[in-house]
């Protein structure tokens, strides 16, 4: 079965990095860019790329404005009953070699009983959260949710960094975080790198994703309810995820993805997007939340400070 990646695009100083890995993937048969680009420059740019690359397709459809509603859009091309479909979003700045071919072979297995099938992300909060409770290899401090939007593992970008720099430390050795997968049922999850089978979509045609619906809230939450399949995130294989919008805005300003630039052998030569700060309501929560978990910390380590994220 073919595997086709697909990724909304696309910001050019993750996206190049992005691009290191697919192109020189033997098991991608061909990478898709959704054309969902809100500077005209990144349009250039990933029309470039369908130029320069045999394997790159990019695929336009009509009346969208660069928002997250409008990627629902795009689904509906991912249809193809020959063809396992990975959805990545443009800033996972690392993947594991072998990780499609992986996702689709247990897929395979397993296609009964799953609907989608997701690696180990770092950076995606309910994966931090399992590497809370289950690595040998990471010890992450600070309490977090099962949830999705946890304000630590979602909101909180010195989080983020701490577990960014941790992985960094740790890639090179080729084991992988956690070797465990894990089942996820009746819980969203940030679909930040996400496989399912064109066979499904093209089945359920448009209820796989509504227009006007959440994409990852509907996929990862509502499509295990409606077709009693539940989502898989598979242990043996890791990507790592750049950031949320809640986070870039702090991210941007750390060495963190000119690191992992050079962790895939070359240096970054576009400059970085353009952010903006999350809403002040939400800044001050997420700030108030972390002074109440770094105190927690000390109190029970007799005020010895201890970092967010540690390796064992």
């Amino acid at each position: 079965m073919k595997i086709i990646v697909v990724t909304p695009a696309g910001r050019k100083a993750y996206l190049e990095l992005l691009s290191s890995y697919l192109l020189s993937d033997d098991d991608v048969f061909e990478w898709h860019l959704w054309d969902n680009c809100r500077d005209e420059s990144d349009r250039v740019y990933i029309n470039s790329l369908e130029m320069a690359h045999e394997k790159i397709k990019v695929v336009r459809v009509p009346n969208v404005d660069g928002t997250n509603r409008s990627v629902n859009k795009f689904y509906k091309n991912c249809n193809r009953p020959d063809v396992f479909y990975v959805k990545i979003d443009d800033d996972v700045v690392y993947i594991t070699k072998g990780t499609f071919a992986h996702m689709r072979d247990e897929a395979i297995k397993n296609r009964a009983r799953y609907i989608w099938w997701s690696p180990m992300v770092i950076n995606n909060a309910l994966c931090s959260y399992l590497i809370k409770y289950k690595s040998k290899k990471v010890i992450i401090n600070p309490e977090i949710t099962a949830q999705a939007a946890c304000p630590t593992g979602w909101g909180n970008p010195h989080f983020a960094i701490a577990l960014h720099d941790a992985f960094l430390q740790l890639v090179n050795n080729d084991e992988p975080i956690i070797s465990e997968d894990f089942d996820v049922s009746l819980s969203r999850f940030s679909i930040n790198c996400i496989g399912f089978f064109g066979a499904d979509a093209l089945e359920l045609g448009d209820l796989f994703c509504p227009p006007n619906v959440d994409d990852e809230e509907w996929i990862s939450g509502v499509l295990p309810v409606l077709t009693n399949r539940m989502g898989k995130i598979l242990g043996a294989c890791t990507v790592s995820h750049y950031s949320f919008y809640t986070q870039e805005y702090i991210l941007n300003e750390t060495d963190i993805l000119d690191r992992y630039y050079a962790l895939a052998g070359f240096v970054r030569r576009h400059s970085l997007p353009k952010t903006k700060k999350p809403p002040r309501q939400f800044r001050r929560r997420s700030y108030l939340r972390r002074l109440i978990e770094e105190r927690l910390v000390k109190l029970g380590l007799k005020n010895k400070k201890r970092a967010m994220v540690e390796l064992r």
